[in-house]
Parts: C-alpha cells; sequence; structure tokens
C-alpha cells in the first residue's frame, strides 16, 4: 500500500515502504541475497503464484532493486539480479532476521545466521560508521535538514517534546537514609549477592537496615 501522508515525499522512510514495503518483496530479496536468481527458484523457495512473483520481479526491476538478464535466447529466459541499490537492502533483511528470531522464537530449531566462511553464528546490531558506535532507539533522533519545510519542522519539533515526555526520571541522589536499590524484582531468587553478605545489593561489610529504621 502506498503512503499517501503529505510528509511521506520528505521521509526516507515512507519513502523507502513505497518501494519494499510489501512483505513478498522483502522475501524475494532474502532469497535473492542468498543466491536465487531464476524465477524457478523464487517460486520454489517462496511458495507464490506465478502471476504474482510475475508482478512482484517486474515492479522490483522498475523500482531498480533486481536487474533483468538474458541468459538463454531458446526459448528466451531471464533471470534476475541484484542492483547495487536492492543490495544494500541486506542490513534490513539481516535486521528483520535477528528481530524475528529473538522476539518471534519457534519450537522448532530450523536455521541459523552465520557466517558464509566460518559457520559461526553472527549477531547482526547496527553501528554509526563515524563513531564506530553501536546505535540504539534512545540513541538517535530525527532532525531538520537545510530545506525543512514549515510542517516537517513542526514535526521535528512535536518528536522532540514527546521524547522528552517519554523520557526516564533522573535518579534523585541517595542520602543517608536511602534504601539501596537493586536492578532486580524483589523476592528474585537470581539476584546476585556482594561477597560477604546474605542479601543481595550490600557492599562486603555494608550494613543493612534495620526494622526499626525502615518503619
Amino acid at each position: 500500500m502506498k503512503v499517501t501522508h503529505e510528509l511521506s515525499s520528505l521521509c526516507p522512510v515512507a519513502r523507502a515502504l513505497d518501494c519494499v514495503g510489501d512483505s513478498w518483496t522483502l522475501l524475494i530479496l532474502r532469497d535473492a541475497l542468498q543466491g536465487a536468481r531464476r524465477f524457478d527458484d523464487f517460486q520454489r523457495g517462496l511458495g507464490i503464484a506465478s502471476s504474482m512473483l510475475t508482478r512482484r520481479l517486474e515492479r522490483m526491476v522498475d523500482d531498480g532493486l533486481l536487474e533483468k538478464r538474458a541468459y538463454r535466447d531458446r526459448p528466451l529466459r531471464h533471470d534476475y539480479r541484484l542492483t547495487p541499490k536492492g543490495r544494500d537492502l541486506a542490513p534490513v533483511i539481516l535486521t528483520l532476521y535477528r528481530w524475528g528470531e529473538c522476539h518471534l522464537p519457534s519450537d522448532e530449531d530450523a536455521m541459523h545466521l552465520v557466517d558464509r566462511e566460518t559457520r559461526r553464528p553472527v549477531d547482526p546490531v547496527l553501528f554509526d560508521r563515524c563513531s564506530q558506535r553501536e546505535l540504539a532507539s534512545d540513541s538517535v533522533c530525527i532532525a531538520e535538514g537545510p530545506d525543512a519545510t514549515p510542517a516537517i519542522k513542526a514535526r521535528v519539533e512535536r518528536m522532540a517534546a514527546q521524547a522528552c515526555d517519554r523520557a526516564p526520571s533522573p535518579t534523585p541522589p541517595e542520602g543517608d537514609f536511602a534504601i539501596p536499590r537493586a536492578p532486580w524484582r524483589s523476592g528474585d531468587s537470581h539476584a546476585p549477592l556482594r561477597p560477604g553478605n546474605t542479601e543481595p545489593g550490600l557492599a562486603k561489610d555494608e550494613p543493612g537496615l534495620s526494622k526499626d529504621e525502615l518503619e
């Protein structure tokens, strides 16, 4: 489905979804990245109807994701090869694989993502090329560009305000009577114990609070 919001043409995410937002397109890219090229290869791997596969492949060629090449003259047959534009979607497919593996696990241990040469499991993450720092959702935000319209500027300001509203409250300084806090839940049998204590979260020889002090 094409994104029709008035700001869609100015948003890279919306423009990308117009091109690859269809699930069949992503699955075709998945198989193409693993070496599939011919029509029969895609149909066998996806179980998709011939007419639907034809339409998807033609659109991907029109969008510049695949290149159609003849590999036989009589009868004429074509295969479909990834363009640089299509190959640049590899991080998207790898991230979707990792997300599906983490959040939609299967009872069957059917497949793994491994290094092609070493055959060792890999764990895809996103890194910033400039800072060499791993990226997370709370470490990046949208900023306006030099050609931002008033609508874009208002949207950026609104998103910044929303982020501030949802930001966690700062940790108050701990005073003399503060109760030691732990990152685990109360009663968690797996909470780590510091050496020399039987209560989680206390340093060695650090006294806990008595019942009277807690009251």
